[in-house]
Parts: C-alpha cells; structure tokens; sequence
C-alpha cells in the first residue's frame, strides 16, 4: 500500500498541496527539475497540453512561451490571481481536477504535477478524469511524491514515530499526501484507463534537494514556518554535500517524486 503522510491538521490536502507558492512564490522555474528534458520530449508540438492543477502556472507560462498551446485548471484563486498578474494571456480556468469544465477527448496532452495524491480516497477518481478529457492515444505526465528507498527502510519509520509523538502531546494531524511506488502508480494507471510507458526520478537540480529537504523538514517542523524563503529546498553544510551527491549518483534512491508518462488506451 502507499505510504500515507499526516501533518498539522492547519491546512487541508489540498492547501498541503499549493504549500509551496503559498510560501513561496518565487518557486523554481521548469527547467530546474531534473525530468524537464524527458517531460518535454513528450509533449506535442500541435494540439492542446492541458495542465490539471497548475497551481501558479509554471509550466502553462513556460510552454506557451516556447510555442506549446496550452491550458492550466487550477482549483485556488488566489494562485489563479497570481498566475495571471505574471502573465494575463496564460488561459486559466478555476475548477476541481476531478470535475473539470472540458470535453471529453479534447486534449492531445495532460499534465499533473503534485494533485492526484492529495485525494485521501486515493488518486483512482482524478486519473478517470484525466483520462476522460485526453485523447485516445495520447500522453499523460503525471508527478507524484516518491515512495523510494530511502523512505521505505528509515524516513516513513521515522515519520510514524515522530506523527505518534506529536498526537500523544495532542496536536492534531490530517492526512496531507499519499507517496507511492513506481508498482503502486504503475497499477493505478492501468486501472484508470492508461499503459504506462516510462518513468523518470524527479527533483531539483543541486543545490536544490526537495524530498530529502522535505523528508527533513517534516520530521522538525512540518510547516516550514521557520524556514528562510531564500533556503527553500536547500540543506545546511554537511547534510547539503550529502544530499547533492545523493541526487547526482543515485537519483531512484531518494529523489523527492517519480515522473510518469502514460498513454491513453
């Protein structure tokens, strides 16, 4: 089964999942990510990419900058508000992902970055919906947190000790995410409709180390409240030297999300 993560019950999933640009919105741009160049390879040149939680629009400004048409829907109006001021001729919609205002078969890609594990009855309904608004044929880049190694044998052991402690000292926990394996996602897709056909470790390029930053800061202080926006992502002293070799030679072992690219059958 996935690992389900529980943080402070102050936000919903949904905000765990804009946490980011809320706390941030100066986040790090497309190409910092270390799938950027798989992702792009796959995306159509013609036709319409639609980006299903877009949050801030990162990757609908960058696409339709380089050419690409493309869409963002994205839940939050305030990110919407956000997006536009960076740029007013990103089309935006305001919808749930898993009920989204487009027709069926209407689009020749689909993004989603960081959304379907944020669903606690599981990301089987917001695939269905993805695969209802895509072509036949066509692709789907969908990013999730990474249950990898790492995080199997020590950081999830960890989590639960620490997620007990906090609720014998009466904080009150939510569920925030689900972190799956390249098995678990794999199965989900064919269960909604697609044939998975690739898989990419994802996370920053260093200095930037997101889930080995995360999986620290979450085991302290999982609001992030303390942190310098400036040190967003980015480990102190011997803990960074670390966690960048760590990026650079053995990517699958602790890269912080899995990149997965499925067609639509």
């Amino acid at each position: 089964m996935s690992f389900k993560l529980y943080l402070h019950a102050a936000l919903s999933p949904i905000e765990w999942s804009q946490a980011v640009w809320r706390f941030d919105a100066d986040t790090p741009e497309c190409q910092d990510e270390l799938a950027y160049d798989a992702i792009v390879q796959h995306l159509p040149r013609e036709g319409l990419i639609v980006d299903a939680g877009c949050g801030i629009a990162k990757w609908p400004i960058h696409l339709r900058r380089r050419g690409y048409r493309c869409v963002g829907v994205e839940i939050s109006r305030q990110a919407v508000r956000i997006a536009r001021e960076r740029d007013g001729a990103v089309p935006l919609v305001v919808a749930d992902t898993r009920q989204m205002p487009l027709k069926t078969a209407a689009a020749d890609a689909v993004l989603s970055f960081g959304v379907i594990e944020h669903d606690e009855a599981g990301p089987l309904a917001s695939l269905i919906e993805l695969r209802r608004i895509l072509k036949p044929g066509k692709l789907l880049v969908v990013a999730v947190p990474f249950n990898n190694l790492l995080r199997r044998l020590i950081v999830n052991h960890l989590q639960r000790y620490v997620a007990w402690k906090r609720r014998r000292a009466s904080v009150r926990l939510g569920f925030a995410e689900y972190r799956f394996t390249k098995r678990e996602l794999r199965s989900v897709l064919r269960q909604s409709g697609f044939e998975p056909i690739a898989a990419y470790p994802n996370d920053m390029h260093p200095p930037r180390v997101v889930g080995l930053w995360v999986d620290y800061e979450n085991l302290l202080e999982p609001t992030h409240a303390g942190s310098d926006p400036k040190q967003l992502f980015t480990l102190p002293g011997w803990k960074g030297r670390v966690a960048r070799a760590l990026i650079r030679s053995v990517p699958w072992l602790v890269c912080g999300e899995v990149v997965f690219i499925a067609r639509a059958v």
